[in-house]
């Protein structure tokens, strides 16, 4: 009897096995004859051509799949995790000759493109290329949100984030970057009793990252949202950046309300705590996590309350930052209500002042709250790691910078500072962002699909796209193309943007910078670290502003400078700086997977080059 089950089971088991390997191949021989078809080559890969596990895990068992032999893994190049940035597009450009390719897989084509006319066309017909839901699905965790919302949907969001970010914002994103930037350089140049560190004696810096995520979010948290955080320390000396110290009784300059000071946690290691692990947090219910045989993960719970418990305390606190106003009157000219009067032009009062009018609802608001947030500290913090670092190596370049900000500098009266009107005259610091944005992109990809058929242009001919085709735009490939950025595409060389006086912008191009002149304009579509076309980042300026103040404080009479900690020479110490940066994988941005160290010192005290 039993024997007769079992076999039964094995022939459904088989039948089942069968069934699911024959609709697989059935499936990617169909997407193989249609990409076959099409006027660009194509890729076959042995797997879904959206699998979030795949993605996910691919790190760990891609490099055994690659080592089969005959090349029977080789289709794995072209599927894996962060595969752009692995080849840096050369890979498609040697193999296949083009620009924009299929991979054809069991569920369909994906069409991969680093021209950059077709990414122009693409980014600029919006409504016949939306974003690939798929792949921003993660990102409505906390709410719909600005990134994630389509059609209707994202110009409501629009009206209401976009006033946020102008030019009267910008200069309050200057002043309060500022203010953040020079406590953080005491806090690199001082011992533990407050003295100045001796020339040539200055702190090392172990986790660079750790301070640049806490100056993006205090600025972040004072430009947007109207709480200015005090510096969290006097000097890095001895300071245990893995510890979660809560804000400090004693400082009334806290941006938080005095309830806060019951938190267990502060605001930027609840921060922390979500970025670094953020794909469990979405992925494991909070049970799973609390009795995780791992702590970091049994306190991410808790780390997340907290973050909403701090949110919400933004929130609340509005009425009582912004004052009350009238609603009714008796008769008598006395007021019988109140509400709150938001009056400031802030993104989190433009947001609230939303609510209000019923433009959004409850989860919305913190859909956009968080994700900006989000997204727009950790973005910022990682540019400001790799540029710094890449300056490091760059001494020649670096003095540059120091001569830009000695000549605006010299410009000043005794006892004045730099102020907004100082930002269009920071040339080279721009150059220097761009480039860093140009080699190492922190979206390395940009999502878009179609609903209904499409047609594109690619070398002159049509290129039919069928209904719910992804599109993968490839920043990375983009941005290193050598029709665009020769010579030397691959190579860091923030020169390049620097143009003379006489420098007319060609046709077909745009500024990526317009406060600042002579300036390299790339060709449309070439150059999208930002997005392009209507979906463009709401936060460029933003980012700039707060780049270009960061390093003008920064490098005011120090430089940074790469720490030699074992006995290496400076073009040893560089080369391995280099093959660090270029070991990245994306969490929520394309991070830095290890740590350089590195210090300020005095200009003139420098042990490197």
């Amino acid at each position: 009897m039993y024997q007769q089950i079992f076999a039964l089971l094995g022939a459904l088991l088989t039948a089942v096995v069968i069934s699911k390997l024959f609709g697989f191949w059935t499936s990617l021989s169909q997407a193989r004859r249609f990409a076959a078809a099409s006027p660009v080559p194509y890729v076959s890969v042995y797997w879904y051509r959206e699998s979030g596990w795949f993605w996910l895990l691919s790190p760990w068992f891609a490099p055994f799949l690659e080592s089969l032999p005959f090349g029977l893994g080789h289709w794995v190049r072209y599927m894996k995790r962060d595969f752009s940035w692995a080849h840096k597009g050369k890979l498609p450009r040697e193999e296949l000759g083009s620009d924009v390719f299929w991979t054809a897989a069991a569920d369909g084509c994906l069409l991969h493109v680093s021209d950059a006319d077709v990414v122009s066309q693409v980014v600029h017909r919006w409504k016949d290329f939306p974003k690939a839901e798929l792949y921003y699905h993660d990102l409505t965790w906390f709410g719909d949100n600005v990134i994630t919302a389509e059609g209707s949907d994202w110009q409501r969001h629009r009206k209401i984030t976009g006033p946020s970010f102008n030019e009267r914002n910008s200069s309050l994103v200057f002043q309060e970057t500022l203010t953040q930037a020079k406590a953080m350089l005491a806090s690199f140049t001082h011992e533990t009793d407050g003295n100045i560190s001796a020339p040539g004696e200055e702190p090392v810096i172990d986790d660079l990252l750790f301070w640049l995520k806490a100056i993006a979010l205090n600025v972040l948290s004072g430009a947007a949202f109207n709480r200015h955080i005090p510096w969290p320390t006097k000097s890095v000396v001895g300071f245990n950046v893995l510890h979660k110290p809560v804000e400090s009784d004693s400082d009334s300059d806290s941006g938080f309300p005095a309830e806060s000071k019951t938190h267990s946690m502060s605001w930027q290691y609840c921060m922390n705590q979500i970025m670094d692990n953020f794909y469990f947090l979405i992925g494991f219910s909070p049970w799973l996590l609390e009795h995780s045989p791992w702590k970091f993960l049994r306190t991410l719970p808790a780390a997340f309350g907290e973050f909403m418990h701090y949110i919400q305390e933004m929130i609340d606190d509005v009425p009582s930052a912004e004052g009350t106003t009238p609603t009714s009157d008796d008769g008598t000219g006395n007021s019988t209500s109140t509400k709150p009067l938001l009056r400031r032009n802030d993104l989190l009062s433009n947001i609230l002042r939303a609510n209000e009018n019923d433009l959004l609802d409850e989860s919305e608001i913190l859909g956009n709250i968080c994700i900006l947030l989000i997204a727009g500290h950790e973005t910022s913090a990682s540019v400001l790691e790799i540029a710094l670092i890449l300056l490091a190596t760059e001494p020649e370049f670096q003095q540059r910078i120091r001569d830009e900000i000695d000549s605006i500098w010299a410009a000043k009266k005794p006892g004045e500072d730099l102020t907004y009107e100082d930002y269009p005259k920071m040339r080279t610091i721009m150059a220097l962002m761009l480039e860093t944005l140009r080699l190492c992109p922190q979206i390395i990809n940009l999502f878009k699909s179609t609903e209904t058929s499409q047609t594109l242009t690619y070398r002159s001919q049509p290129l039919p796209l069928p209904p719910h085709t992804t599109i993968f735009l490839e920043a990375v490939s983009l941005q290193r193309n050598p029709k665009y950025w020769s010579p030397s595409p691959d190579l860091f060389l923030p020169s390049r943007w620097l143009k003379d006086p006489t420098y007319t912008p060609p046709p077909n191009t745009l500024p990526e910078s317009p406060a600042h002149a002579n300036l390299l304009c790339p060709q449309k579509g070439s150059y999208i670290p930002f997005g392009a076309g209507m979906r463009s980042c709401l936060g460029k300026k933003f980012a700039q502003v707060e780049f270009c103040t960061i390093v003008a404080v920064l490098l005011k009479g120090y430089s940074v400078e790469l720490v030699d900690d074992g006995g290496k020479g400076w073009e040893e110490k560089r080369r391995e700086v280099l093959e660090c940066l270029d070991r990245r994988q994306t969490i929520i941005a394309l991070r830095m997977l290890g740590k350089v160290k590195v210090r300020f010192v005095r200009s003139g005290a420098e042990s490197f080059p």
